[in-house]
């Protein structure tokens, strides 16, 4: 039995049902068919080959629906800085929807929609409960005190809006205003979109205060539209904005929240997803982390059958990659919570610092994927030549070395004078 029926609870029904066709698997959902907030979903090349060694059919019909781009774009203070070699594939989240369900229903499983289960306690006698009912999880809620939550409000406002403007990158627009800086998100999911269809997600966000200061929060969801259409008319180019939150019933503007539990798995309850941890929009990897749950619990039940070892080797296996990804996730967030403080720098220090915020990307990390990139950040660093960073000079004040390689003492021995 799986609770939730978006891209986690689908493909998680689909797999055991492909790896066990004996068993009955069924997804309960809440919602109806293809019913979703948001709008895009991105997935690296490393996720695909995931998804392929797990279930070819459904790889082979999400990437025939991909847009595929290798660039990051960060326009700031009116320049673009491009960085290429990311390797990112967007696909539309309904269409996400479409192909898991398929595959599902194919596969032989029970597909339930616009039911409720208010109490989980009442499914308990299926031989595995399986929630992966989002970051508002009602059977992580239902068992909090076995699995210990941890949730964690950011400090930003942002609002999931999707765009006419065909995009070519993953881009990132920063716009400042009297009362504080204003960033788009946004990313193409539509490879073949007519001129007037949405084809990508535009995510705005700004901090808290700034989002009070402009009086966001008595605006309802055409106010935020005409708002945010009229910040970033330069980069929307004419392009429209449109919102598909009317659950949120006009309260557009929300927060992100860290979703972590000490445990997973009660029993034969466990969790999935976005119920078990949560990683910011940011590095866009919420759907990719949901998917990657699915196939490790698959592969522990087909090692070690229902029992309580398959669920403690499925967290144990899971809860390493997910604590390397929230972290560098939370680094991502930070940075963007104070985008105030690094807009103070040179643009081509602050692209290069959106780059590598969050340290899963470093210098020479970044010159394998794009060497001309490099070079370049090189060059306007050194003042001229491309010089690696640790050996251009160093001021401090009055101070000024002649490189930054730093050694420590080799001996104990005290020195007089240097």
């Amino acid at each position: 039995m799986c609770i939730g029926g978006g891209p986690a609870g689908l493909y998680v029904s689909l797999l055991l049902k492909r790896r066990f066709p004996q068993w009955r698997v069924e997804v309960v959902e809440r919602n109806r068919p293809h019913e979703t907030f948001g709008w895009g979903v991105v997935f690296s090349d490393a996720t695909l080959d995931n998804l392929r060694l797990a279930d070819a059919a459904s790889h082979r019909a999400i990437t025939q629906a991909f847009a595929h781009w290798d660039d990051i774009a960060i326009t700031f203070n009116g320049a673009t800085y491009i960085s290429g070699g990311h390797g990112f594939c967007g696909i539309a989240r309904r269409r996400l929807l479409d192909v898991l369900s398929a595959r599902a229903a194919e596969l032989g499983v029970e597909l339930h929609y616009q039911t409720e289960i208010a109490d989980p306690q009442a499914v308990r006698d299926a031989d595995l409960v399986i929630g992966a009912d989002g970051a508002n999880s009602r059977v992580r809620a239902t068992y909090a005190r076995y699995f210990e939550p941890e949730i964690e409000e950011r400090t930003c406002r942002f609002v999931w809006l999707g765009t006419t403007l065909p995009l070519d990158a993953f881009s990132f627009f920063f716009e400042p205003t009297e009362h504080g800086w204003f960033t788009a998100h946004a990313y193409r999911f539509e490879r073949d979109a007519a001129p007037d269809e949405v084809s990508a997600t535009f995510i705005v966000e700004c901090p808290e205060a700034t989002w009070r200061a402009h009086g966001l929060e008595n605006a309802d969801t055409a106010a935020t539209l005409e708002f945010c259409e009229r910040r970033f008319a330069a980069h929307l180019r004419g392009h429209r904005l449109v919102a598909n939150s009317a659950h949120l019933r006009g309260r557009d503007w929300i927060r992100f929240n860290r979703v972590h539990n000490r445990h997973w798995v009660h029993e034969n309850v466990v969790l999935l997803g976005d119920a078990a941890h949560t990683a910011h929009f940011s590095i866009g990897s919420g759907t990719k982390l949901a998917m990657e749950d699915a196939i490790g619990l698959a592969d522990a039940l087909a090692r070690d059958g229902c029992t309580p070892a398959a669920l403690e080797g499925y967290e144990a296996a899971r809860r390493l990659e997910v604590l390397k990804l929230q972290n560098a996730a939370r680094n991502s967030t930070e940075w963007f919570e104070n985008v105030a403080r690094y807009a103070a720098l040179p643009p081509e220090q602050f692209a290069y610092s959106l780059l590598t915020r969050s340290q899963r990307i470093g210098h020479e990390n970044l010159r394998a994927r794009d060497g001309g990139y490099v070079e370049r950040v090189e060059r306007w660093f050194a003042g001229g030549t491309a010089v690696p960073p640790m050996f251009t000079p160093f001021r401090l004040r009055d101070l000024e070395v002649r490189n930054r390689v730093v050694v420590s003492p080799m001996d104990t021995y005290s020195a007089v004078d240097g």
